[in-house]
């Protein structure tokens, strides 16, 4: 299971602090644009790639939709993914999918998209349907994070993610349940099929996340015979 670690800059000075050995552990890098206003996400990027090279990186554009920090048109949206893309090739580019579904066609031909859904504020009772529809679409990594009210919120995700990825072996999931209660599901990804899970350095970007340091204590736990 890959550690996926988020930056959340919000100006190019705050890039060029970022201390990159901090990271060690962590295998993706999740650059989080939308802390940063529109016109100066591609000023900043060049250095945001440049202090992570030879790091995996994760370009994520989380929308108020979504429980981000950022308002963009459907136009606005695909139009700095395909500008990222084009000048810096990252390796895995998020899209919030129920969000912009009515630009989607415009990412079909990009084959390292993270198709995601968030729901800062349930786990929806169609969330199997959710399951249903982003595995379809057979993306590079289907991304769910949902909040929980009761236990069973969490165990409710935890065998949707299992119970996929166990019909679709081939398909990669990185799911989780938000929250103290589902701060379980972000460990047990190696039981239910989940291949990321998402650790903080110092600021977390969403509810229940793990410190870096903590996560790798506990991989290794668990990674022990």
């Amino acid at each position: 299971m890959k550690i996926v670690v988020p930056v959340m800059p919000t100006s190019l000075e705050e890039v060029e602090a970022l201390d990159p050995s901090k990271f060690e552990g962590a295998d993706i890098i999740e650059w989080r644009a939308d802390f940063l206003d529109k016109d100066n996400i591609l000023a900043v990027a060049p250095a945001v790639f440049e202090k992570f090279s030879g790091v995996e990186v994760l370009f994520t554009l989380r929308t108020t939709r979504e429980g981000g920090h950022i308002d963009l048109t459907n136009e606005d949206y695909v139009a700095l993914i395909r500008d990222i893309s084009a000048l810096y090739s990252p390796d895995y580019i998020d899209f919030e999918y129920f969000s912009y579904r009515e630009v989607f066609e415009n990412m079909l031909e990009f084959s390292n998209l993270v198709l995601s859904y968030h729901n800062f504020e349930e786990t929806p009772e169609n969330l199997m349907e959710v399951f249903s529809e982003l595995t379809a679409l057979t993306p590079r990594v289907v991304k769910i994070a949902v909040m929980p009210h009761q236990e069973q919120d969490v165990l409710d995700l935890m065998n949707y993610t299992r119970g996929f990825k166990a019909l679709n072996p081939e398909q990669e999931f990185a799911t989780m349940s938000m929250g103290k209660v589902g701060r379980l599901s972000r460990l047990a990804g190696d039981l239910i099929g989940s291949s990321w899970t998402f650790a903080s350095l110092e600021n977390a970007s969403a509810p229940g996340q793990v410190a870096l340091a903590d996560m790798r204590k506990i991989r290794e736990v668990l990674d022990e015979d």
